[in-house]
């Protein structure tokens, strides 16, 4: 099946701090986002990659590109907020599905990948995402207000695969009555669309904050080598 790979990689990381943006922070000898498109490239024979950023950041984004030994993308100009950019890129694509990844999930395998492939044959959208393994509250603001039941929660990851036209369709229904979506998802929801899950892994984590660089280097050996 013939998939466009999308990254949205225009935050400025506000939650991560420091001066370099945390698609761009460094792990031994290479970005965070040098591992992400590494582990995409090798995980599933995509299309083309299209790459909403900054265009600031286009000339570093190329190195970037060519040192994943991916040959086949675009750089397309990022907006204010995730949606946007995203929004952007999928005025690009040209396949009937995309795959939607953060830039700072670096640690993705072919076997997620793939699963979430599969099952967004079925309805034209599917995520992957992690049981909740603690115990569940409810809270408001400094208060516990009740235990939910765990069974019916998932943490959301990426990546998430889509029918292309859907998914435009949708981000633009949600654009239209004001909703502020923070995943792709979201906006199939909101559109009346079934989305599909697979299991995803622990090791598929976001990288938000600084600290969350102390536990990466270990991943990053053993997902990369380095």
């Amino acid at each position: 099946m013939n998939i466009t790979a999308v990254i949205p990689a225009a935050g400025m990381g506000k939650r991560f701090g420091g001066d370099v943006k945390k698609q761009f922070f460094e792990i031994f000898d290479h970005t965070v986002m040098y591992y992400t498109l590494k582990a995409l490239n090798r995980a599933y024979p995509f299309k083309e990659f299209i790459l909403g950023a900054n265009p600031d950041d286009f000339y570093y984004l190329y190195s970037q590109l060519a040192q994943a030994d991916i040959k086949s993308y675009q750089l397309v100009q990022g907006g204010g907020e995730r949606y946007e950019t995203v929004y952007n890129c999928l005025k690009a694509v040209t396949t009937e599905y995309v795959l939607i990844h953060d830039a700072v999930r670096p640690f993705i395998t072919p076997d997620v990948v793939r699963s979430v492939v599969e099952a967004a044959k079925d309805t034209g959208a599917a995520i992957c995402g992690l049981q909740v393994r603690d115990t569940l509250k409810k809270i408001a603001k400094d208060t516990v207000e009740k235990t939910v039941s765990r069974d019916e929660y998932i943490l959301s990851h990426t990546p998430q695969v889509f029918r292309t036209a859907l998914l435009k369709k949708a981000v633009e229904n949600a654009d239209e009555r004001g909703i502020f979506i923070t995943d792709e998802a979201q906006a199939m929801e909101l559109y009346g669309v079934d989305v599909r899950w697979t299991p995803s892994l622990p090791d598929n984590i976001k990288i938000t904050y600084l600290n969350d660089i102390n536990m990466t280097e270990g991943l990053v050996k053993k997902y990369f080598g380095e």
